[in-house]
């Protein structure tokens, strides 16, 4: 079972977001498959989240679901060398993964990022950020008041720097990590020099397994030379190897830095018999590409209509 079907988390999103409505967690079949998954009033399951990264099969630990669900987004399609899941054609999207099982030691994956021929300016780039800002420190749980408030502004930034939609503008994304972490759920890896946040990563362990969330950095332009994020990363990989887990995952998405420490990438795309409404705009995708300028008119608008609905239905652009 991964984290996405686990009852911490599906019960967490249903007090959230569902807050005094009837939830219920059971087992759905498709396609032979069992998931887990979250119920609400008795309708259909909850198969959307905006930190839901995937769907998995439960396997081994599924009971007798007598529940049926016709289609599901996001499922893990299984895994494959980061290479070749870069060159192959039709590939779906990805959640890079670092399975420690290619790797008997530290240096072995030091070894792998030498190749790879980033490690040494990164190393590089740690030495200058220390002579400037003192002695780095890291925390694998950082519990200090600072750490959820300015992820969330500095998580915010970026996204309204990319034009995309800020979601932590709306509380009940930011309640749901502070619930996350009343539970002892949620994992808050920083890195901090002088007392001061340097670069923060929200996620979770469950079952040998670190998932990644948010990964926030300070946004001072002076700093940005010295790749923050990445002086984290390094530390987060050494602790999960040395603690024993299985993966580190970077959760969906497949940002060139992810690629670069990952080993793996677990395939995501759907199972089942899509909505009419989903089979639709697929195929008026599909059409759009054989016309390369109306499709990036279309994406255009697209996103903007998107942002635009979003701003008046949540106020997504208010300051956090």
């Amino acid at each position: 079972m991964n984290l996405f079907a686990s009852h911490a988390f599906l019960d967490t999103i249903a007090r959230v977001y569902f807050p005094s409505r009837a939830s219920l967690i059971d087992d759905h079949v498709i396609d032979g498959h069992t998931f887990r998954l979250l119920t609400v009033d008795g309708r259909g399951p909850v198969i959307r989240h905006p930190f839901l990264d995937m769907h998995e099969p439960l396997g081994s630990s599924a009971g007798s679901a007598s529940n049926v669900v016709r289609w599901l987004p996001h499922v893990s399609h299984g895994l494959a060398p980061v290479e070749e899941f870069k060159s192959a054609p039709d590939r779906l999207s990805g959640a890079p993964t670092t399975r420690w099982e290619h790797f008997a030691s530290w240096d072995d994956y030091l070894e792998l990022l030498r190749r790879r021929r980033v490690l040494r300016d990164d190393q590089r780039r740690r030495r200058r950020l220390e002579e400037l800002a003192g002695p780095l420190t890291f925390a694998v749980n950082d519990q200090a008041a600072d750490v959820l408030p300015t992820a969330f502004t500095w998580k915010s930034l970026q996204w309204r720097r990319m034009t995309v939609i800020d979601l932590f503008a709306q509380a009940p994304h930011r309640e749901f990590f502070h619930q996350l972490r009343a539970r002892g759920l949620l994992r808050a890896s920083t890195l901090r020099a002088g007392g001061g946040l340097l670069a923060v990563w929200l996620g979770a362990v469950f079952e040998r397994r670190w998932y990644g969330w948010i990964f926030a950095f300070n946004p001072d332009p002076a700093l940005a030379k010295y790749s923050l994020g990445r002086q984290l990363l390094y530390r987060m990989l050494e602790e999960s190897h040395r603690a024993g887990h299985e993966e580190f995952d970077f959760s969906t998405g497949c940002e060139p830095y992810k690629l670069f420490f990952a080993t793996d990438v677990r395939a995501i795309g759907p199972v089942g018999e899509p909505p009419v409404r989903y089979r639709f705009e697929r195929m008026i995708r599909e059409c759009l590409r054989s016309a390369p300028h109306a499709y990036e008119t279309a994406k255009a608008l697209h996103g903007a209509l998107r942002r635009e609905v979003c701003r008046v239905r949540y106020g997504l652009f208010q300051r956090v």
